[in-house]
């Protein structure tokens, strides 16, 4: 009986040992990796195909310059939310994933801001992505995207970067519609060269093939005003050719009005 009461205390001290072990090389271990240090930095640029407003060596040039910079400090004392925000404050980056992995290095992705319009102002050049965010141009890269110019009702100042307030937002939400329409349409967006705003407000366009003046009017029944142009190019242009009218106006409900070139106030109008 003395000697199994005895087995069983020595299996029992055995398990605590044991257990207690395994306890204590646990707690060095997660010591031991919360020590070790952040030794290099990983950059994916997740749509580096598409747009290249940034780069992985500007991303490395951000951390390196913030006083958050993990580089040669304890993995745990890493701001990780901290450099996202830092990241995500530049112009050009619309989100950022940072984390640290077991080896120590920082790994960091990044997807870019996507452009749909690029507008010329008066002070300067900006983007403008599908969210709205107003950003601006780099000399690094450009995006091939519609250039808007003339009469910008939006007043920015030079390196603005942001989301304008309620004043302009009509204008810019109106413009992104626009854009958006263009980038389900590949041949309209083709054949839109330059996107015009003149003194009243009306938007006018100048196209790739045929050289006149699209006079868009104010941005709604988007659908509406490019049906009537593909109509003026099937029905107008066979006729007439591309050269006969120097301007055509969309404006107005249930009718082209189409400007002779050299008459200037000759215009003929065309039922739809």
């Amino acid at each position: 009986m003395l000697k199994k009461v005895i087995t069983y205390c020595l299996s029992a001290l055995a398990v605590l040992l044991f257990c207690g072990y395994f306890a204590a090389a646990s707690i060095l271990s997660g010591r031991g990796r919360a020590e070790e240090l952040c030794t290099g930095i990983s950059v994916c640029i997740l749509d580096s195909a598409v747009n290249r407003f940034v780069s992985p060596t500007d991303i490395q040039a951000i951390i390196a310059s913030s006083e958050i910079n993990p580089m040669g400090q304890p993995r745990e004392e890493a701001c990780l939310t901290g450099l996202e925000d830092l990241l995500e404050s530049r112009s050009a980056i619309r989100h950022s994933d940072v984390s640290i992995s077991r080896d120590g290095m920082l790994m960091v992705s990044v997807t870019q801001r996507r452009p749909l319009l690029r507008i010329q102002t008066a002070n300067g050049a900006f983007y403008i992505d599908d969210t709205g965010y107003i950003f601006p141009w780099v000399n690094t890269f450009t995006s091939y995207v519609p250039v808007v110019s003339g009469h910008i009702p939006v007043k920015l100042e030079e390196g603005y970067r942001g989301v304008p307030d309620e004043a302009d937002r009509g204008w810019i939400e109106g413009m992104i519609e626009l854009a958006h329409f263009l980038d389900r349409h590949p041949v309209w967006n083709a054949q839109i060269q330059q996107i015009d705003v003149e003194e009243n407000g009306d938007i006018a366009f100048y196209t790739v093939v045929g050289d006149q003046k699209i006079i868009f009017g104010s941005i709604e029944d988007i659908d509406y005003k490019f049906a009537k142009l593909r109509t003026f190019y099937r029905q107008v242009v066979p006729v007439y050719g591309w050269e006969r009218y120097s301007a055509v106006n969309l404006k107005f409900s249930d009718q082209i009005v189409c400007t002779l070139r050299d008459k200037k106030d000759i215009k003929k109008s065309i039922k739809i």
